[in-house]
């Protein structure tokens, strides 16, 4: 016990002593000079119990004040033993290194996915995981990422619907639609009359290409059947111009006629015969495709378009022509459609998983479209979500007799 220890503890052996003595004279007190010893010996229980209770609370009290000063000194030492501490620790002749925080490396973007499962459009396996990322802005587009129509044209119902694929909206940096559509009838709306083109994803405006050829091709096939009747359809005329109108297209902007290829898929229907059979002329250059359906078969089935054969160990996406560079490679034959059966005009973003033997697109498409649908619902369609389903996807469909 050092001399400080000791000089403490006898002031607190003393504080009590004190405590004690002053509580000895007030029971002393109380027994002699209370005035009311009648009472008997209630009072000198009574005065017992003060003397215990000033004794207590003297002997707690002092109790306190000896843990508080132990625990001030206790700190005092510690604080003392801190500041006089080696920083290091001499070990077998060395020192201990002591650790450094290494900088942290940037925590990767976190790429959200909207839900699990989105049910608002078709679902198929386990779906493609860029179908639940984040919708991203191009830098410049001239189309919307998403475009529908709804149109009855003389005995002719017609769905349309074009949405960016997964592996365009959410690429960084994000890429613009690049699939183009239009749809349109004779003045006397005897003919309806379809486009879709699909831009080369290699192009820099091929979303532009699309678009001309698309627009283009509506207008010159309007002036067509009405000054050469249905019989009078010209295929390679028609892609000549339509050439003409990119190639222009892409000198205005100052770019290579390569930087706006497109391939494209025509089409006019004729009004039903007697028998309510619908004759369709259709032309094509490239991988956009035509399918037809008959009610009484489960699946749609192709009549047009250089389609992929995926059931090939290796798919190419190479294309045996495109505009504005080989309109000469321009193909066209009629098709028959009988009453209630459908032409659909697709770009390889929907043909490719009808093409698919193994999967069961097809047969969804072959049953959801059977009779017109709503086009929020038909639009909903065309957003669906498969594996490996990742470019842009654009339907056209005209059913024979069906109205909405």
């Amino acid at each position: 016990m050092s001399r400080h220890e000791g000089r403490r503890d006898g002031l607190m052996n003393g504080r009590v002593r004190a405590a004690l003595l002053v509580a000895v004279v007030i029971g002393a007190f109380v027994e002699v000079g209370t005035p009311h010893r009648q009472y008997g010996p209630f009072v000198d229980v009574f005065a017992l119990a003060a003397v215990g209770v000033v004794g207590a609370a003297a002997v707690l009290g002092s109790e306190s004040v000896a843990t508080l000063a132990r625990q001030r000194d206790r700190l005092e030492q510690e604080a003392q033993s801190a500041t006089t501490a080696p920083i290091c620790r001499y070990v077998t002749g060395t020192v201990a290194p002591q650790p450094r925080s290494q900088p942290q490396p940037p925590r990767p973007r976190p790429i959200l996915r909207e839900r699990p499962t989105d049910l608002s459009v078709p679902r198929f396996g386990d779906g493609a995981r860029a179908q639940g990322y984040p919708w991203l802005l191009p830098e410049r587009t001239v189309q919307n990422g998403i475009a529908a129509d709804e149109a009855t044209v003389g005995a002719f119902a017609i769905r349309a619907a074009s949405v960016i694929g997964p592996g365009h909206r959410c690429a960084r940096p994000a890429e613009p639609r690049q699939d183009s559509y239009r749809i349109g009838r004779s003045r006397d709306s005897r003919y309806a009359i379809v486009a879709v083109a699909d831009g080369l994803s290699s192009a820099a405006w091929s979303d532009a290409g699309a678009t001309t050829a698309s627009s283009q091709a509506v207008t010159l096939l309007r002036e067509q059947v009405e000054t050469r009747g249905f019989g009078g359809l010209d295929g390679k005329e028609l892609y000549g111009r339509i050439a003409e109108s990119v190639a222009a297209h892409a000198a205005g902007r100052g770019v290579a006629t390569s930087q706006v290829a497109t391939v494209l898929i025509t089409a006019v229907l004729a009004e039903p015969d007697a028998n309510g059979v619908a004759e369709a002329w259709v032309a094509w250059l490239g991988d956009s495709s035509a399918w037809t359906l008959d009610p009484r078969l489960p699946l749609w089935r192709t009549s047009a378009g250089d389609t992929k054969d995926r059931a090939a160990t290796v798919v190419s996406n190479e294309v045996a022509g495109q505009l504005p560079d080989t309109p000469q490679l321009a193909r066209d034959h009629y098709v028959s459609l009988a009453p209630g059966a459908a032409l659909a005009l697709v770009t390889d973003g929907i043909g490719d998983a009808w093409a698919d033997p193994a999967g069961d697109v097809n047969a969804y498409f072959a049953n959801a479209w059977r009779s017109p649908v709503p086009a929020t619902r038909f639009t909903a369609d065309v957003g669906f979500d498969a594996p490996q389903c990742l470019d842009d996807r654009t339907a056209v469909v005209v059913w024979n007799g069906g109205r909405a």
